[in-house]
């Protein structure tokens, strides 16, 4: 049936894990992934060749795992000279009876005595961490993924909203996203007026509009913070730009 409930009852048994995994990638926005939960899988070294794989929640096809304890994972030992990257994942595998699993596994590279590659991954396996190897010593591991923002933060984030006055115009704030909202600035023709310095810097350097009448020109936010207007005409601008703090 291509129509049909999902949490309801029907009468019959009718709740896959496809069903569920579509949902669940419709809710989160991603197949693979982790999710913020216990220590996010968190690795550690204990040793040349073992590393501890922390508790946490993933998704791989949409199908959702956890590590409710800490788990010990070997790493073959390396060989003198030579590197090595290996790689640890969460794979999802399906016999054919249809019994369905998620369960670490680490992934051995190439040894080389250049600069490494990451071994192949499949469409099954969820990137968690490279484990390099110089020798037989095993380095700091990598972290291949960022966990998924929790919707509870989501919403703590676009609900802290404000406004502050700032020369010319105000600052508003939305969670991360502002918005400078210039009003009536003079500017002279051709000059660049430094408005002064926000509270807050942007992520990166940002320009957006400001117009007076039919004439043109631009307010830029640079890293540090500075606002500047400017315009090849003279007359009082007004515009805006957003930027991410």
């Amino acid at each position: 049936m291509a129509f049909e409930i999902v949490d309801g009852m029907t009468g019959t048994k009718h709740i896959s894990s496809d069903d569920l995994a579509a949902l669940n990638t419709a809710t989160v926005g991603k197949a693979n992934c982790v999710l913020e939960y216990g220590n996010d899988f968190a690795l550690a070294m204990a040793s040349a060749n073992t590393a501890t794989l922390g508790t946490g929640v993933g998704m791989v096809g949409g199908k959702r795992f956890w590590n409710q304890a800490a788990t010990s994972l070997t790493i073959q030992s390396g060989t003198q000279g030579q590197k090595r990257n290996d790689l640890v994942v969460a794979r999802y595998a399906k016999t054919s009876a249809g019994i369905e699993s998620i369960t670490p596994v680490v992934i051995k590279g190439t040894p080389t005595t250049g600069n490494p590659a990451d071994p192949n991954t499949t469409a099954n396996d969820l990137k968690l961490w490279r484990v390099p190897l110089d020798g037989i010593n095993a380095g700091t591991p990598v972290r291949l993924f960022e966990p998924v923002t929790p919707l509870a933060t989501l919403g703590d984030s676009v609900s802290q909203g404000g406004e502050q006055p700032f020369p010319g115009g105000y600052l508003f704030s939305f969670g991360p996203l502002r918005v400078l909202q210039i009003q009536n600035m003079t500017i002279q023709a051709g000059a660049v007026r430094n408005v002064g310095k926000l509270p807050v810097k942007p992520t990166r350097e940002v320009v957006g509009a400001i117009s007076y009448g039919s004439a043109a020109g631009y307010v830029s936010v640079h890293a540090d913070g500075t606002v500047y207007c400017t315009s090849k005409a003279s007359g009082d601008f007004s515009g805006q730009v957003c930027f991410v703090a």
